[in-house]
């Protein structure tokens, strides 16, 4: 059981990045020719919620909040990428009894007029500030690159509270293109 406030908050939130990463699968998987942003808001938001029912209401409420517009600002990310179709994520080998598993994987990304193919795209969702996490997924990325030797697209999607009468949020997608030899940061 888990007993501390803080270790609950972060439970949440990986069980909202996990939801969100569902919501853009869905849409793309069931829903490519309607393309409904509000279906896969409510798709994400019923995960959530079924997956934290045993966590504390104010904790399952706060990280709740800024779900649809995470959900929204995923799918313009992936249409920024012009990815058309999803693959079935296949895991790579990293030692003998460890495997990894991207969150997704593409026949095709265009990223500034350069096409890639058969690229890994891992999705990291973050509150304001990545400069503490970012070394430790770009080497996660990095060890995805060598074993399936295809670039990977690092998506964060940040979000940040509005100062406002009542709860807003905006959210913004950074990409950072990896591959085994260099790292390309783009910026929607």
């Amino acid at each position: 059981m888990i007993t501390s406030l803080k270790k609950k908050n972060n439970l949440a939130a990986m069980i909202r990045g996990k939801a969100i990463e569902e919501a853009i699968r869905f849409s793309y998987a069931f829903h490519r020719d309607q393309f409904s942003i509000p279906a896969a808001q409510n798709y994400a938001n019923d995960l959530y919620y079924l997956r934290t029912k045993n966590l504390p209401s104010l904790v399952v409420k706060n990280n709740a909040l800024p779900i649809n517009t995470l959900v929204r600002t995923g799918i313009k990310a992936f249409t920024f990428l012009k990815v058309k179709k999803l693959k079935d994520t296949r895991s790579y080998k990293l030692k003998k009894f460890k495997y990894v598993y991207p969150d997704f994987n593409t026949n095709r990304i265009e990223v500034d007029g350069r096409n890639y193919k058969n690229c890994c795209i891992e999705l990291k969702v973050s509150e304001k500030n990545i400069k503490k996490s970012s070394n430790k997924h770009v080497k996660q990325c990095i060890n995805y690159s060598i074993k399936s030797r295809k670039p990977v697209m690092l998506i964060y999607l940040i979000f940040e509270k509005k100062r406002q009468k009542f709860n807003k949020y905006w959210s913004k997608a950074k990409f950072f293109l990896i591959n085994q030899k260099n790292l390309a940061e783009i910026h929607l």
